[in-house]
């Protein structure tokens, strides 16, 4: 990976409940030399962004979580704060890609 194609220091909240995935994507994030923090709970990471308004950059979520799924947490962002957010999942229904599209506030990979 060359890190002179990522901008260094992004301060980015990353939320997904399955631990091998967040423990990937913080890896991966990290040689980018982005700081990161993580939680497995899209409840707790609203609270993080509440709580600490201006500490991230970038939210990167997972879609489909037990306590609230990412479009919801996508919506609260979107609402609430100015903050560019990434979504994840695994399950490939285009069904999701437009549900995203059509909130026009997330890019779905």
């Amino acid at each position: 990976m060359n890190r002179d194609q990522f901008p260094v220091g992004m301060r980015v909240l990353a939320v997904d409940d399955d631990p091998t995935c967040l423990l990937l994507l913080e890896t991966l994030l990290r040689r980018c030399q982005y700081h990161v923090t993580t939680t497995n709970q899209a409840v707790k990471a609203l609270d993080l962004l509440r709580e600490n308004k201006n500490m991230f950059d970038l939210v990167i979520s997972d879609v489909h979580m037990p306590d609230m799924d990412g479009f919801k947490l996508l919506e609260h962002v979107g609402l609430e704060m100015d903050l560019p957010v990434i979504m994840l999942s695994a399950n490939g229904n285009p069904k999701l890609v437009i549900k995203g599209i059509t909130m026009e506030l997330a890019i779905i990979y």
